[in-house]
């Protein structure tokens, strides 16, 4: 029940992020260097990508993953939780679902029945932004209330974790003229030889991130997905199913702006590929009306698996 800043114990969750701040500055200025660094861009090689509402936990002695992250967070909040001694860790990518809690408890169980032991464990959160004030946006304050509840599930694990890396709301925003605030970091990615953390944005969201959307889409708030066994080294999308779901149809002929104010948390602010990104997943039920049938037929599951080249492929259906 332990989170370490700079040496120190927070022994009281802040009532802000600005209170937050103001008790740690040197934590402050490792925030704002990070969000100041050049964003990287990652090809799709050997590349564990992780999405909204999923987590991965890799090995630092996977030789098949060499680089882990996620992307597209706007609201959103990634977070990476590394065994400092041998490189195994944990990202994740939350959006604020009641379930985050469980998913911090099989996190830490996971690096443990890997590590044998939680000692040296460190923490770093970026995401969210400040919006606009007066604006919609700003009277939800979703990014303020995920860091608050992101420091709160740390807090009460009863393991040690050591904050190395903050990096969300007021010290993760911009102005950019005609837009207004917006976030400077939107992804982060973390090289697992090196243990190396930097801003990312990544061009490939295989293996089938649609279909792995949909998924969750089907899951409500079924909880983040497990997405990787580092036992066999694959993804696995189980069969769902779903029916009378023709209002799909509809929003695939949505135009961007019904899209944007229908289905973000941050319309004026999402990256160019929002609305593409969530007419695949459209599409996905609009042309499987009986997934049973044309994506998982037999009932088989589709897993995928890193082949030599490092890109994925798919093993079984």
């Amino acid at each position: 029940m332990v989170l370490v800043i700079e040496s120190k114990q927070l022994v009281k969750c802040p009532a802000s992020t600005d209170d937050f701040y103001t008790a740690h500055p040197k934590l402050v200025e490792k925030g704002l260097s990070f969000a100041h660094q050049s964003i990287r861009e990652v090809e799709g090689g050997h590349c564990l990508y992780v999405g909204q509402g999923e987590f991965a936990v890799v090995p630092g002695s996977d030789e098949r993953v060499k680089t882990v992250g996620s992307d597209d967070a706007t609201t959103c909040h990634i977070v990476v939780v590394r065994h400092a001694s041998s490189g195994t860790m944990a990202v994740a990518h939350f959006d604020g679902r009641s379930s985050e809690k469980a998913a911090v408890r099989v996190m830490i169980e996971k690096i443990k029945d890997i590590e044998g032991s939680t000692e040296g464990l460190e923490l770093c959160v970026v995401g969210g932004y400040l919006p606009e004030k007066g604006s919609s946006e700003a009277m939800k304050n979703e990014s303020e209330h995920l860091s608050l509840k992101i420091l709160g599930l740390f807090m009460e694990h009863r393991c040690t974790f050591n904050l190395t890396l903050w990096c969300t709301c007021s010290l993760n925003t911009t102005t950019q003229p005609g837009i207004g605030p917006k976030p400077i970091i939107y992804g982060v990615g973390v090289d697992i030889q090196s243990g190396l953390i930097f801003p990312a944005f990544f061009k490939s969201h295989e293996p089938n991130l649609p279909l792995r959307a949909a998924s969750r889409w089907m899951g409500g708030d079924r909880g983040p997905h497990d997405l990787y066994d580092h036992h066999t080294g694959t993804i696995t999308i189980h069969p769902f199913s779903y029916s009378g779901l023709g209002w799909f149809g509809v929003y695939l002929r949505l135009p961007d702006d019904a899209l944007l104010k229908n289905f973000s948390t941050s319309p004026k602010v999402e990256p160019p590929r929002f609305c593409q990104e969530m007419r695949k997943v459209f599409k996905i039920f609009v042309d499987h009306p009986n997934p049973q049938q044309t994506l998982f037929p037999s009932n088989r599951a589709k897993q995928y698996s890193l082949s030599d080249t490092g890109l994925w492929e798919l093993v079984g259906n």
